[in-house]
């Protein structure tokens, strides 16, 4: 069958296999992992405007080839045509979705402008995976297709350029096609249309190509004893000496809190630090007389500090030196990834420990061994605090991940201010063993310490809620299982107006609280309080009970605190009586439903 014969639109209904094999004889795919390879090729090689012009003129080919195809088949009218190339654009899976939000035509019914939204362009996705924002729209080969179609089809040169861009934080690419010259003062975007020789240019990139040579010898050679000091484990300071004396440039490295951990010996430093907050190696200019070219180190996915060379009298950074810099970013990740896990191995025997004692896994024996060799004194006084958060994510690794971190970011919390700790992880709660000491020598005391915790971690988890329960003091660090139930049980008394809980600050409601399951302590509540609770809406006899205990059971204290009259307050004890089938002379039961309304009472259920 003739294909002037056949449907264009109806090719477009055929699966995407039949679809490509109607319009083509053979295809072949290219990875987008190989695409942005060869981009970052042509970047390094040509730069970022001739770049440009390759891609749009890729896919301003690849355009005018499929237009042409497209023409071979029957169509309606105009506008089928051009709504083809957006068929093209999906079929060859550079868009998710292409949409023409409108097409204007002048008094003559000759095309003027079509606006279009690309969805998920694989260009914008392509450069997104790196993590950064684009200051400009890079859907070059995109863009050049379209022109390429629409120029084709249209028979007369069509002008397409992206003004939003996803890659640039938008949340679609937006587009205008229009002829030539409706473009005015921006034709010049035309003339990454035009094919230029760069046969001109070959001898001075073979001059570039050779001074690049140059500087892989010299940045390879620093690279050499970089790896040797580094297989010595001769540490930062040797690093930064033998840079120092390589690149005669004064160095200094920082941690994540832009403290300087490691400088030369001709390092001055009048600037504020964290003020300069990059993702990638730049060179930052200071004053006109001084700059410095600055590159974080990364590991494990992070920035853990940066690596600086500063520049004094003007001077600016050769490419050897970019060069030579990220490679010592990369040593020093090594040597404070190293850092890391030995850090994190004593963390780990540290968490174990905590966790073995209070499931009693260790003798008493075995517990002082380990503590010794910790450096927590076994004898010496000890604090608990146990952390609960809310939790946010329905994803159980979610929480896992979110909990390692609040466990790093604490004990750096602790480290910071020196304090003696133990941090370890029960269940869905993180609790802190504190030498308790550490607060006489920190001229701080516990209230003032849990406070700046707390504020510590809501500041670092702004979406999550805190609460602490915090222990007595013991003298044994065999006996912290005593701490961890006066915590758990301080805890029962939170509510959102209370995020911190003493256990000091329970009255007898703290031994109830030590029973471990919350169910039986609601059903103690009701069998003691539910028939008067269910009648007593306004909690009105609730509160006459509560006091007239709290009161020594006697009527003339108790009528005096509520303010009533001796007549009236006998008529509320009698129905209070009468309700919950108490003798109102009957100690024992009064103790029960006594501690009863304390658990509300603390539990803030309810208010007297």
């Amino acid at each position: 069958m003739n294909l002037k014969q056949k449907n264009l639109n109806d090719v477009f209904h055929l699966p995407k296999d039949e679809a490509l094999t109607a319009f083509y004889d053979r295809m072949i795919t290219i990875p987008t992992t190989a695409r942005t390879a060869l981009k970052k090729e042509l970047l390094s090689i040509i730069g970022e405007d001739r770049s440009k012009g390759v891609f749009v003129r890729y896919g301003w080919h690849c355009g005018v080839s499929d237009a042409r195809k497209a023409k071979l088949y029957h169509y309606e009218d105009e506008l089928e045509l051009i709504l083809g190339g957006t068929k093209f654009h999906m079929l060859h899976g550079y868009v998710d979705r292409v949409s023409v939000s409108d097409i204007h035509y002048d008094e003559k019914n000759y095309l003027k402008k079509i606006d279009v939204i690309w969805e998920n362009s694989f260009e914008a996705d392509e450069f997104l995976a790196d993590g950064n924002l684009s200051d400009r729209p890079i859907c070059h080969t995109l863009c050049g297709y379209a022109s390429g179609y629409l120029s084709t089809v249209l028979e007369k040169t069509i002008l397409v350029k992206e003004v939003e861009c996803r890659a640039m934080g938008y949340e679609q690419c937006k587009v205008i096609c229009m002829p030539l010259e409706e473009w005015g003062h921006q034709e010049h975007e035309y003339s990454y249309y035009q094919s230029t020789s760069i046969i001109q240019e070959l001898d001075e990139i073979t001059a570039k190509l050779k001074i690049e040579r140059d500087y892989l010898k010299q940045a390879n050679e620093v690279q050499r004893k970089l790896t040797h000091a580094l297989l010595s484990k001769q540490g930062l300071q040797k690093i930064v000496n033998l840079l120092n004396e390589s690149t005669g440039l004064p160095i200094f490295i920082e941690n994540e809190t832009n403290e300087v951990i490691i400088k030369s010996a001709d390092v001055m430093i009048n600037f504020e630090l964290e003020k300069i907050d990059i993702d990638t190696t730049e060179f930052i200019t200071i004053t006109p007389e001084l700059g410095i070219l600055r590159t974080p180190i990364y590991f494990e996915e992070q920035i853990k500090g940066y690596c600086s060379f500063i520049y004094q009298s003007g001077k600016k950074p050769t490419e050897l030196e970019y060069m030579i810099i990220d490679k010592t970013a990369l040593t020093a990740s090594v040597i404070l990834l190293n850092e890391n896990i030995k850090i994190g191995t004593e963390q780990n025997i540290k968490r174990s420990f905590l966790s073995d004692v209070l499931d009693g896994k260790l003798e008493q024996d075995e517990i002082y061994k380990i503590a010794h060799y910790l450096n927590f004194p076994p004898t010496e006084s000890y604090w608990l605090l146990t952390l609960e958060r809310t939790l946010n994510h329905s994803n159980i690794s979610d929480e896992i991940e979110v909990n390692e971190e609040l466990i790093r970011q604490i004990i750096l919390f602790l480290n910071e201010r020196n304090i003696n700790a133990l941090v370890s992880q029960k269940t869905d709660k993180l609790i802190i063993l504190i030498e308790y000491p550490t607060f006489k020598r920190l001229n701080t005391v516990p209230h003032t310490f849990i406070n700046q915790l707390l504020k510590y971690c809501l500041r670092r988890f702004k979406s999550y809620e805190f609460y602490i329960g915090a222990s007595t003091v013991i003298e044994d660090l065999s006996q912290i299982n005593i701490l961890y139930n006066e915590t758990l049980a301080a805890l029962k008394a939170k509510n959102p107006e209370k995020h911190i809980c003493f256990y000091e600050d329970l009255e007898i409601e703290g031994v109830l609280f030590q029973i471990k399951d919350e169910v039986l302590i609601d059903r103690f509540v009701m069998q003691q309080l539910g028939k008067l609770l269910e009648i007593d809406k306004d909690y009105d006899l609730t509160k006459t009970i509560y006091t007239y205990i709290e009161n020594g059971i006697n009527i003339n204290k108790t009528a005096k605190a509520l303010s009533m009259s001796i007549s009236g307050l006998r008529y509320r004890l009698s129905k209070i009586s009468e309700i919950l089938n108490i003798g109102l002379d009957d100690t024992k039961r009064l103790f029960s439903v006594y501690m009863a309304l304390k658990v509300l009472k603390v539990k803030n259920q309810i208010i007297f």
